[in-house]
């Protein structure tokens, strides 16, 4: 017999075997949790917020991505203040930029875009490890301006040939598309807690505010604080080059007595380096550490704008339990009823709307979706939910089946889901643009089973994997 209570759903057992046991130390089991998404190229100036914070022009040649104001005076408030991003996710205000690349025929060959990676990894080991949400307005460095050799943090790859820490030489140009150079960057993960900064002024010698772990993970003395790995990937077209020894990266300018650049200057491709500004709306990468790095989900570029979560839920159950109120168990159920032996039972969940639609970027459409962890109980075998709105009215420790707003009418959404445990996604954008235009500043939704045969079980906002109502705006890019 399945292990999961059936008959009758929640008066034999309250589905207490109903969700599968999560592990309460997760330092040692997590699995491969990322994010990741692309950002075009934006501009390039000689500015460097980090480097040269308020200095425009003294810096080397950077090219931009993510925020298009980005520049020499860029703060954490401007970086929230200006909501335009070249990235895929209208959340990612941030701002990564990079040395300007030149071919050894002097060509200087703009970025086509940026991919950056955030992973539970303590690079350079290979273990998964809890993070921390990075604060705003962090800024990292990593790679060598001054590197004349070859260095871990940096990697190269080319049009036929994988990745290496060395000058690729012997790229195989596609013949339509011709040689696309990666240069991967891989930033520290431990933060020293105070600093937001490197102290690099007045030279690049100084302390700086983040660094690497060691080949076990474990964070060196003065930086405690772990935060996702974060790496960026920058992708060139540079034609029908087989041979990237000639090839030059921007480094600062030499400066005349007063301080202003005299003379350009260009190092190897080994003086590589990225600098990494956050500029994520707060709400959004907290989502991305809590619900995609620290449960080991592959969230890739599907991280929200803003979430909310519950404010209440609560399960009710018809026949005999009709009077039970079963608000703050740790479970939400819904099943079909069949005659007497099986009672109809559904759960409802209330939300505060999740806010920032209005501060889109006109290219964003917002999209609003229900997250939520559960499975079919009975089987492996699919079946359909159905998603109803409902009257917002309701106190989760005092709802039964005879106090319940209705469950049906305006339908909200769809569920297919078979019995596999895991996150599961509803699109409501109507629904919830229509509470908007209404003024709501609340929305509830019944969630219920549409056939017999079937019983379906989920985390409460009191479990281990809470749902969430979150705002979505993302847009599709041409890589």
């Amino acid at each position: 017999m399945n292990a999961f209570c059936l008959r009758p759903l929640i008066l034999a057992c309250g589905l207490g075997a109903s969700l599968p046991a999560v592990a309460q130390d997760t330092s040692f089991n997590l699995h491969s949790g990322n994010a990741s998404l692309i950002c075009l190229y934006s501009h390039t100036l000689a500015d460097d917020a980090t480097a040269h914070p308020h200095q425009p022009g003294v810096a080397m040649r950077h090219d931009f991505f993510g925020n298009t104001a980005a520049n020499a005076h860029t703060t954490g408030r401007t970086l929230l203040d200006t909501p335009d991003s070249t990235c895929e996710n209208a959340a990612d205000g941030s701002a990564y930029w990079a040395p300007s690349l030149k071919l050894a025929d002097g060509t200087i060959v703009p970025p086509s875009y940026q991919k950056a990676y955030y992973t539970n990894i303590a690079v350079p080991s290979s273990l998964r490890q809890p993070v921390n949400t990075p604060p705003m307005a962090l800024q990292m460095l990593a790679g060598d301006p001054d590197g004349t050799g070859p260095n871990p943090r940096i990697s190269f790859l080319c049009t036929g040939r994988g990745y290496t820490n060395t000058i690729p030489t012997d790229c195989v140009p596609d013949p339509v598309k011709g040689t696309q150079l990666n240069i991967g960057v891989s930033f520290p993960t431990c933060w020293d807690g105070n600093n937001l900064a490197p102290m690099l002024r007045p030279h690049h010698g100084g302390y700086n505010n983040m660094a690497y772990p060691n080949s076990s993970g474990a964070c060196p003395s003065g930086y405690p604080v772990r935060i996702p790995h974060v790496s960026m990937n920058i992708a060139y077209m540079i034609g029908h080059v087989r041979d990237l020894t000639g090839a030059q990266l921007s480094i600062d300018p030499r400066l005349d007595a007063h301080g202003k650049p005299e003379q350009e200057r260009w190092g190897s491709l080994y003086s590589a380096h990225a600098d990494f500004f956050n500029g994520w709306q707060p709400n959004a990468i907290h989502f991305m550490v809590e619900y995609c790095l620290n449960k080991g989900r592959a969230c890739h570029r599907e991280i929200p704008y803003s979430f909310t979560e519950p404010e209440a839920d609560a399960m009710v159950v018809d026949g005999e339990g009709r009077h039970t109120r079963l608000g703050g168990d740790i479970k939400l159920a819904t099943e079909a009823a069949q005659g007497t032996a099986t009672p109809q039972s559904h759960f409802f969940m209330r939300f505060s709307i999740p806010g920032g639609a209005d501060k889109l970027p006109p290219r964003f459409t917002p999209q609003y979706k229900i997250q939520i962890h559960g499975a079919n109980i009975t089987g492996a075998s699919g079946g359909m939910l159905q998603v109803y709105t409902t009257d917002i009215n309701w106190n989760e420790h005092n709802l039964t089946m005879d106090s319940a707003p209705a469950c049906g009418g305006k339908l909200a959404g769809r569920l297919f889901l078979d019995g596999q445990f895991q996150y599961r996604e509803i699109d409501v954008t109507e629904a919830v643009q229509t509470a908007r235009q209404a003024g709501q500043t609340l929305i509830s939704f019944c969630v219920k089973a549409a056939r017999q045969g079937n019983a379906y079980g989920f985390h409460s906002r009191e479990g281990a994997h809470k749902p969430v109502l979150y705002l979505r705006a993302v847009k599709e890019l041409p890589y």
